[in-house]
C-alpha cells in the first residue's frame, strides 16, 4: 500500500469522526443558545477553559499514541497493554490536578473581564465546575481511543466515538432543559452530558480492546515509563494551554469592544471546528503512519506519508474555506437572532476561512512530529506565534484603529505564519532521530 493510501485509510474515519464532533459542538451551542444570550456568552467564554481541560486530558494520549504506533510498526503488540496502563496512571495524575482547579475557577472569568454579579458569570461557573470535576472520564476515554488510532484501527475508533456522541446528544436536551425525573440543570447539563458520554465511551473502548486481545491488567505506576509518556505529551499540552491562555488574554481585549464579540467568537470557533476537525483527522493519519514507518525503520516512507497527508488536507481545506466564507451570515443565523453577534461572527469567520489551508498544514505537521515523538518543534512554533497574537491584536485594533476587525486579522495572520514555519522546520529532518526504537521497547 502506498503511503498516500495508507494515510487515507487511517484518516478518513477520523475525518468522519471530526465532522461528527463538529456537529455535536454546533448542536450543543444550539441547545445552550435557547437559554438566552447570557448562556451563549458564558459558553463562548468557557470554551477556552474547556479547551484547556481537553488539552490536559490529551497529554497521556499523545505519548501513548507515539509509543503504540512504534510498537505496532516493530511487531511488538505484547508491549501495548503495559503502555496503556502507564498512560492511564499519567491520566489519573492529570485529572487530580484539574480537580484541584475547581476552587479557583472564578479567576478565569475575572481574566476574561466578566462581571462577578452577571448572569453570564454564573452560567460559566456552573459549566466549568462540572467539567473540571469530571475530567477523569474524559482522560480515560482519550487514552483508550488513542490505542485504536495508533494501531490504525480508526474505523473502530469511529464507531466507538459515534456511539459516545450519540449518547451525549441524547443527554444534552434532557439534562439542560429537564425531562421526566431528570432536573433541568441549564448550561451545567451540557457538561454532565459530556462526562457521562465519555465514561460510556471509555468503558466501551476497554471492552473492545479486550476482545482484540489487549487486556489491561492492574500494574503499579512505573516512573520511567510514565516519564517517557509525559516527555512526549507535555510539549503538546503546553502548546495547547498557551494557545487557550492567549485567547483568555485576548478575551479581555475583545470584551473592551463589547461582550457580544465573545459570543461571536464562541460560535465562530464551533463553526470553524468543521474545518479544524478535518485537519485533526488527517493529522491522526500522519501521526500513525509516520510512527509505524519509523518503528519499521523506514524514514523515507515516513516522510512520504507526511507529504501525502499535507496534500490531502489542502484538498479538503479549499472547499470548506469557500463554504464558510460565503455562507458566514447564514450559519450564524442558526444560533442567534442578535444582529451584533451575527455581524461580528461573520467577520471573524471570513478572516479565518482565508487561512484554512495554512491551518491545515500546521495541524498535519503537528501530527507528523507527534508520530515521530518529536513534540518540541510544535511547542516552539505554536507557543511563539500564538503569543504574538496579543501584540498583533493590540497593534491592529488600537494603534491602527481597526477595532475588532484588527483582532480577527491578528488571529488569521498568526495562523498563516504557524503553518509556514512548521512546514519549514519539518524539512530539516531531525524528527527522524529524536525518539529511538530502543526507548520504545524498553
Amino acid at each position: 500500500m502506498t503511503p498516500a493510501r495508507a494515510v487515507w485509510s487511517v484518516a478518513w474515519p477520523m475525518i468522519a469522526l471530526g465532522l461528527l464532533k463538529s456537529s455535536y459542538f454546533l448542536t450543543d451551542s444550539w441547545f445552550v443558545g435557547k437559554l438566552g444570550d447570557d448562556a451563549l456568552e458564558a459558553l463562548g467564554g468557557a470554551a477556552f477553559a474547556w479547551w484547556m481541560i481537553f488539552t490536559c486530558t490529551e497529554l497521556p494520549g499523545v505519548g501513548v499514541h507515539a509509543l503504540i504506533a512504534r510498537q505496532e510498526g516493530a511487531a511488538r503488540r505484547d508491549l501495548i497493554p503495559a503502555t496503556l496502563v502507564q498512560g492511564l496512571w499519567v491520566g489519573l495524575g492529570v485529572s487530580v490536578l484539574l480537580l484541584a482547579c475547581v476552587p479557583v475557577q472564578s479567576a478565569y472569568f475575572d481574566l476574561l473581564g466578566f462581571s462577578r454579579d452577571s448572569a453570564a458569570m454564573g452560567f460559566g461557573l456552573d459549566f466549568l465546575g462540572v467539567s473540571l470535576a469530571t475530567a477523569l472520564a474524559l482522560v480515560v476515554h482519550t487514552v483508550t481511543g488513542t490505542a485504536f488510532r495508533a494501531l490504525g484501527e480508526t474505523r473502530t475508533a469511529l464507531v466507538i466515538t459515534s456511539a459516545t456522541l450519540a449518547v451525549n446528544a441524547a443527554l444534552d436536551p434532557a439534562l439542560i432543559w429537564g425531562w421526566g425525573p431528570l432536573p433541568a440543570l441549564g448550561i451545567a447539563g451540557a457538561a454532565w452530558a459530556t462526562a457521562v458520554a465519555s465514561a460510556f465511551g471509555a468503558a466501551l473502548g476497554l471492552v473492545v480492546l479486550a476482545r482484540r486481545g489487549i487486556h489491561l491488567l492492574p500494574a503499579p505506576p512505573l516512573p520511567q515509563r510514565m516519564g517517557l509518556i509525559a516527555r512526549i505529551g507535555i510539549p503538546v499540552t503546553v502548546a495547547g494551554l498557551g494557545f487557550s491562555m492567549v485567547y483568555v488574554l485576548l478575551g479581555r481585549l475583545i470584551t473592551d469592544f463589547g461582550e457580544h464579540h465573545i459570543a461571536a467568537l464562541g460560535v465562530g470557533h464551533r463553526l470553524e471546528s468543521m474545518a479544524y476537525m478535518v485537519t485533526v483527522g488527517i493529522s491522526v493519519g500522519a501521526a500513525t503512519m509516520v510512527g509505524q514507518h519509523l518503528g519499521a525503520g523506514n524514514v523515507g516512507r515516513a516522510e512520504e506519508a507526511a507529504r501525502a497527508a499535507n496534500r490531502l488536507c489542502i484538498g479538503f481545506m479549499l472547499p470548506i474555506g469557500a463554504l464558510l466564507f460565503f455562507g458566514a451570515e447564514v450559519f450564524f443565523d442558526w444560533f442567534t437572532d442578535d444582529p451584533e453577534i451575527i455581524a461580528s461572527g461573520a467577520l471573524y469567520l471570513r478572516c479565518q476561512a482565508l487561512v484554512f489551508v495554512a491551518m491545515g498544514i500546521e495541524v498535519v505537521y503537528e501530527g507528523a512530529f507527534s508520530g515521530a515523538g518529536d513534540t518540541m518543534p510544535p511547542l516552539v512554533v505554536s507557543g511563539t506565534l500564538t503569543a504574538a497574537r496579543i501584540p498583533l491584536a493590540w497593534l491592529f485594533a488600537y494603534t491602527l484603529g481597526m477595532g475588532i476587525l484588527g483582532v480577527w486579522i491578528a488571529i488569521a495572520v498568526s495562523t498563516a505564519l504557524k503553518g509556514a514555519v512548521l512546514w519549514l522546520w519539518w524539512q530539516r529532518g531531525r524528527w527522524a532521530t529524536t525518539l529511538s526504537n530502543a526507548e520504545v521497547a524498553a
